[in-house]
């Protein structure tokens, strides 16, 4: 689930470096190399993501939006906002991206603003004052806080104050339509005016993966049409500068857009409930070049407290509305819509108009409802564990192309991690059935077999530094992510993964449990072509002889290895496989030659076991993989199965209580501890424990949710140390084993069917 930018070696440099003082040097290999991915891709500054499966949207701490994506979750971001990388040599030495020490204001150092190439991108809302202030939300006069309302909705309310106003910033995505709503509840007796502005820069390619994403062929054009009173940027898929020339001097309107560029493209409209008191279609300034003859962008246009007018701009743009601020109590409600032609994005805005800030809230929580009601939760749960644990199953629908079924790892855009990885879809898919969506998993599992690989022979460059050929067969594989569309990922350079390939033949295996019984035989005949690719792929990489698996990529890492990590996921896999194919109808000498592979495996890893050098060797998951969901003991009560419970139990009390300055996937040690030790009393004081540090003091305030790392951060007058979420937020699977860990705590019963047959 560890989503590296960094290959070619980079990565053993990065478990040598050191990081900078703040925050405190971390002497976890797996820490720094998620620490390298911030410092090579730039940090997130979010606190969740919103999105119906179309449109996905990043929320700042301070209501500020940082991505919006669209018309799936892994492409295209039409908003230009980057924070600051040092490129992919720092996983030499890797660099803090964000603000700490440094920090102009306690709530900036409390989570960790990433430093910003270019500060004032991205879209976000502004007061003007009486004495000639301006100030944009998120700038460092604001403290924040936030929670979703209902705590199980998809309506974020964030509220943010000064000295000077408080204002609650409520922001959701509807479900049926492209539209993100913003409703601003305003109380300032000094303020004037309301601003909101956008650096909105249509996009029609996937963008960058390593660096700062900030491609010079985004954006094209940005008009106000004032009979609509909506502002539309856009980028047409035939890009013709001069046909929009001579119509300048008249009023556009989404239909002589349309006329114009009849291909159509990408369109973001943008408007208020209720007609503005100005705008401004402004050339974005920050990194680009710009002319005297340019409008002033709308965010510096503003600083006088009066947007200028200008209605058109070609190219980059900053643009804006106004709204006049008549008493102390006020409302202003921002809409934001994306279609593929100027009528249709304005058609979205022009309908939630008419329905209204309270009509479109309350159906958005409505089609909301019907997901959060679904979600099977342990009556015993606390209410927040109860809370946090829902809230990381519908990020999932946040997260799901609802299209093809893909899930992405996380919707941020730094590090770009929108994409689908098997490895952490095959717990999504197990998060999903228990929690009642089967037909989700099912769905999920359909992309995985369209996408699965037929080729025969490819090369990889990246082997060559492991001392294996440079070719090799892809056949029966996935690679290492995927675009929801389906098409490959950006990391083609990694050859196999094996415990990809392994895990989502035990999530095969496992799914089928949740079906009716009358659904079985059909999902049986649908799924045994990949289950059998996938058998044939997984066992060649088994030394029989040996017991052991031979060297090939195990998890992100740049070169190919063989560590318990890969031996428990193809144990898990081949054990699987060799369950189902011999009820599903596959072929004998297939099905007989994968039992004698997994046999001779799992042989390997006990004799191996008590070899201490084994576990400390064992790769990231190598433990835990063995207690669950790999077929390893025949019971928990093994000396062997004990050591591990022993090790695991060391490892989640000292990042649950502290004594480390930070981890990385807490989650799902806890849950297989907990798993393991469900027979084991001696054991429950320490899981109810970590549980607890779990749901209630690690994830980012007010949202429930949690990035791929995470720090203890002791603040300025503060005695007790604070959670700080790092890398990508929110981190999809981190959350999932929230879940799974308050399941696995009250409920452990429900897993024990899970582990596959132990082959013999």
């Amino acid at each position: 689930m560890r989503k590296l930018v960094l290959v070619f070696g980079i990565m053993i440099l990065v478990m040598a470096g050191e990081m900078k003082a703040k925050p405190p040097a971390l002497d976890d290999p797996l820490l720094k190399a998620d620490f390298g991915s911030e410092s090579a891709a730039g940090g997130t500054n979010a606190v969740t993501g919103l999105g119906n499966g179309r449109l996905s949207v990043g929320i700042s701490p301070w209501s500020e939006l940082v991505y919006f994506r669209w018309p799936r979750p892994s492409f295209y971001d039409h908003l230009r906002y980057l924070t600051i990388s040092y490129g992919l040599l720092s996983g030499l030495k890797p660099k803090d991206v964000r603000y700490g020490d440094d920090a102009p204001s306690r709530d900036w150092q409390r989570y960790g603003r990433p430093y910003e190439k270019y500060q004032g991108l991205g879209a976000r809302g502004g007061l003007y004052f009486k004495d000639g202030s301006l100030s944009w939300f998120g700038d460092p006069s604001w403290t924040s806080s936030r929670a979703y309302q209902p705590d199980w909705g998809p309506v974020l309310c964030t509220k943010i104050e000064n000295q000077k106003s408080q204002v609650t910033a409520c922001q959701w995505v509807d479900w049926e339509e492209d539209l993100l709503v913003q409703d601003f509840r305003l109380e300032s007796g000094s303020a004037e005016k309301f601003f909101y502005y956008g650096t909105f820069d249509p996009y029609n390619d996937y963008g960058q993966y390593f660096g700062m994403p900030d491609p010079k062929g985004a954006g094209f054009a940005t008009v106000y049409l004032p009979v609509k009173k909506v502002i539309i940027y856009f980028l047409p898929k035939v890009r013709d500068e001069q046909q929009p020339k001579p119509h300048l001097g008249r009023e556009f309107t989404p239909e002589l857009i349309d006329r114009l560029y009849p291909e159509g493209g990408s369109f973001i409209a943008m408007g208020l409930i209720g007609d503005p008191d100005g705008f401004q279609a402004g050339a974005d300034f920050r990194g680009r070049p710009v002319r005297k003859s340019d409008p002033l962008a709308a965010s510096e246009d503003a600083r006088d407290g009066k947007l200028s007018g200008s209605s058109y701009f070609l190219g980059s743009a900053d643009a804006g509305l106004e709204r006049k601020i008549s008493g102390p109590e006020s409302q202003v409600t921002v809409l934001i819509s994306a279609g593929k032609s100027a009528t249709e994005a304005v058609a979205i805005i022009e309908q939630a108009r008419f329905l209204g800030e309270d009509l479109l809230r309350k159906k958005a929580i409505t089609q909301w409802q019907s997901r959060a009601k679904r979600v099977n939760l342990p009556e015993q749960a606390t209410p927040s564990e109860i809370r946090v644990a829902r809230r990381n199953i519908l990020n999932l629908f946040v997260g799901r192309d609802r299209e093809s079924g893909a899930i992405v790892a996380s919707p941020t855009r730094q590090p770009a991690y929108h994409f689908d990885w098997p490895r952490d879809g095959s717990f999504y898919d197990l998060s999903l059935d228990l929690a009642g969506f089967p037909e989700i998993a099912g769905s999920h599992l359909d992309f995985y077999r369209r996408t699965q690989r037929r080729e025969d022979r490819a090369a990889g460059i990246d082997w060559i530094l492991g001392g294996k050929s440079i070719f090799y067969s892809p056949r029966g594989h996935w690679y290492s992510n995927i675009y929801t569309d389906g098409s490959p990922g950006r990391l083609k350079i990694l050859p196999v993964e094996i415990d990809e390939t392994s895990l989502l033949l035990w999530d095969l295996w496992r799914h089928e449990q949740y079906l009716p019984p009358e659904q079985r035989p059909q999902y049986q005949k649908q799924f045994l072509e990949m289950l059998t690719l996938a058998g044939d792929a997984v066992v060649e990489y088994v030394d029989v002889k040996k017991g052991w698996t031979k060297k090939v990529n195990e998890d992100d890492n740049a070169f190919p290895s063989a560590t318990l990590h890969g031996a428990a996921s193809v144990l898990a896999g081949l054990s699987a496989a060799v369950d189902a194919g011999a009820r599903w109808g596959a072929d004998p000498a297939k099905v007989a030659s994968w039992k004698e592979a997994a046999i001779s495996l799992r042989q390997g890893i006990l004799k191996r076991m008590a070899d201490d050098e084994t576990l400390e060797q064992g790769g990231w998951r190598g433990i835990q993989w063995s207690l669950f969901p790999a077929p390893v003991f025949e019971s928990y009560d093994d000396p062997l199965a004990e050591k591990l419970i022993q090790k695991l139990a060391l490892q989640v009390e000292a990042e649950s209580t502290k004594e480390r300055p930070g981890f990385a996937y807490l989650g799902e040690k806890i849950f297989i501890l907990a798993i393991a030790t469900a027979a084991k009393p001696e054991y429950k004081p320490l899981v109810d424990q970590a549980v607890k540090v779990l749901v209630n003091e690690v994830p980012m305030p007010g949202t429930d949710c949690y990035g791929e790392v995470t720090i203890w951060l002791t603040l300025p007058g503060d005695s007790a140390p604070v959670s700080q979420q790092r890398t990508s937020i929110p981190h999809l699977w981190t959350g999932v084993t929230t879940y799974l860990s308050v399941e696995a705590l009250y409920r452990p019963e429900r897993f024990q069917s899970l582990v596959p047959p132990i082959p013999k």
